[in-house]
């Protein structure tokens, strides 16, 4: 029976095919922390907050426009993920301007495309085409902000690298937690335009300062595509993972509101669950930092996160609509939504190099665009087809039913390539 292949000819392919990866930092020189490091983690922890917990806290602003009427539940659908989509959609011209201008100018822009989008969006709450074009700007700031933040501060750390990751991604469970309380009650204080006014302000308030702790260790590569990387089993289990887990990514904290209306409970209770799910993100992130750090390792501490997804929606959210059931999902699949993403930069950096990370993600951030761009909306369409929100929690049935298996599916992918790894020892670190 042939072996389970290791990733050492995956690392050496990656850092022989560009000739800059000599005068690249080895992974181990890293100074694992220090000063510097420290402030590029606090930096990119604050644009994590403010940026995805701003996205995170969409859904309060989706559930109050459905129950204005402003349009169907698959309309809203495409709305909420289309900050998501073009981030994933242009992550390579984004990835290859942060490296033409440096982090700190691409944060710069990131916080003034964020800031203004939200201040247009304030305007727009009534105008179907202002709030896609909101969104379409946000998202351009979502994508620089991710091309310049994802993997820039595991280029200070070896030992800690899960760690460090975990607390910078931990920032958006953070944020999506505070933010979307404060937005629930800031918009029954003042309305929720004003809301969503006050926020913008307040992006570009703390962003555009904190863009200037954006500083790389390591030189941008000269190529922001490997091809070759298409030719490795590896990489490819690793890209179909990643385009098939965000299907189901966003449609929790985008659809927990609606569904809390739909169960009988009050907006304030949607918003709670909400904040619950992005705090429980912010831990699992810390938490499966350490299990990727510890002997489990990145690729098994990731198979584990999407194996729960996948179990919590099909085992828990969509047989259940009992308050304690919601709670136990939102613990759940928060924790392993959040892992998911601050694990993949760790994943990268141990089969590819840290000289590396920076192409491999933008081109597995690129394959997210398949399942944004179809998840929320499927989940939408399917809901208005069995009756809409005001039919109950039923009609959310065979759309959660939908997502959990795509998230099953993208859990495989995951423990095939844990097994082409390390086998079926389950005891090893992989």
């Amino acid at each position: 029976m042939a072996q389970p292949q290791t990733s050492l000819p995956l690392r050496s392919l990656a850092r022989s095919s560009s000739s800059r990866s000599t005068a690249r930092a080895e992974p181990d020189t890293a100074p694992d922390g220090g000063p510097a490091g420290w402030l590029v983690v606090a930096g990119c922890t604050t644009f994590f907050f403010v940026v995805l917990g701003l996205i995170y806290s969409f859904g309060i602003v989706q559930a109050e426009l459905a129950h204005r009427g402003v349009a169907s539940s698959a309309t809203l659908g495409w709305l909420a993920s289309l900050s998501v989509v073009l981030s994933s959609v242009f992550a390579l011209p984004f990835t290859a301007l942060v490296a033409r201008i440096g982090n700190a100018r691409s944060g710069l822009v990131a916080a003034l495309c964020v800031g203004g989008g939200y201040v247009l969006l304030s305007y727009a709450l009534h105008a179907l085409p202002l709030l896609f074009a909101a969104q379409a700007l946000v998202g351009v700031g979502y994508g620089l902000m991710f091309a310049a933040c994802s993997s820039l501060a595991t280029q200070y750390f070896v030992r800690r690298r899960g760690l460090a990751g975990g607390i910078v991604y931990a920032g958006s469970g953070v944020g999506g937690a505070v933010l979307a309380v404060g937005l629930s009650r800031l918009a029954r204080a003042v309305g929720l335009a004003w809301a969503i006014r006050i926020y913008g302000l307040l992006a570009l308030a703390v962003l555009v300062p904190a863009s200037w702790l954006l500083k790389h260790r390591v030189p941008p590569p000269l190529a922001m595509v490997r091809m070759s990387y298409l030719r490795q089993t590896n990489f490819l289990l690793l890209l179909a993972a990643t385009a098939t887990v965000t299907f189901s990514l966003f449609v929790p904290p985008f659809f927990l509101p609606t569904f809390a209306v739909s169960a009988g409970y009050t907006a304030e209770t949607g918003a709670w669950l909400v904040a619950g799910y992005n705090l429980a993100s912010a831990l699992g992130r810390i938490m499966f930092g350490f299990l990727a750090d510890s002997r489990f390792g990145p690729i098994s501490s990731l198979a584990l996160s999407m194996l729960l997804m996948g179990a919590s929606i099909l085992g828990i959210w969509s047989v259940s609509d009992s308050l304690a059931a919601l709670i136990s999902f939102l613990i759940i699949n928060g924790a392993a939504a959040g892992a998911l993403l601050s694990l993949m930069p760790i994943v990268n950096a141990s089969l590819f190099g840290v000289q590396e990370t920076v192409v491999t993600m933008s081109m597995l951030t690129m394959s997210r665009a398949i399942g944004s761009g179809v998840g929320s909306p499927a989940a939408g369409y399917l809901l208005d087809a069995f009756g809409g929100a005001a039919s109950g929690t039923r009609a959310y049935r065979p759309a959660l039913l939908l997502v959990g298996s795509v998230s099953l599916l993208s859990a495989g992918f995951v423990c095939t390539l844990r097994w082409r790894l390390g086998g079926l020892d389950l005891k090893k670190r992989v």
